[in-house]
C-alpha cells in the first residue's frame, strides 16, 4: 500500500523559487565582494550565507509588486 500525498502549490511559488535560484547567486557574490572591502571587516557577524538570504529575501518581494 502506497500512499501518495499530492503538493498543491500556491500561485507564484513556481516562480518565486525560480528567482530565488537565480538571485541567489548574484547576492552571494555581492555579499563576498562586500566582505573583503576593507572597511568592511568585521563589520557583520552573520554567515556568508546568513547575509546572503537575508539580502535576497529582502529584495524579491519588491519583483512582485
Amino acid at each position: 500500500m502506497s500512499i501518495s500525498v499530492k503538493h498543491k502549490s500556491k500561485p507564484g511559488e513556481l516562480e518565486f523559487k525560480l528567482l530565488l535560484a537565480f538571485i541567489l547567486p548574484v547576492f552571494l557574490v555581492a555579499t563576498i565582494i562586500k566582505r573583503v572591502m576593507p572597511w568592511n571587516w568585521g563589520s557583520d557577524q552573520r554567515s556568508l550565507f546568513a547575509a546572503t538570504r537575508c539580502a535576497a529575501y529582502s529584495c524579491i518581494p519588491f519583483v512582485f509588486m
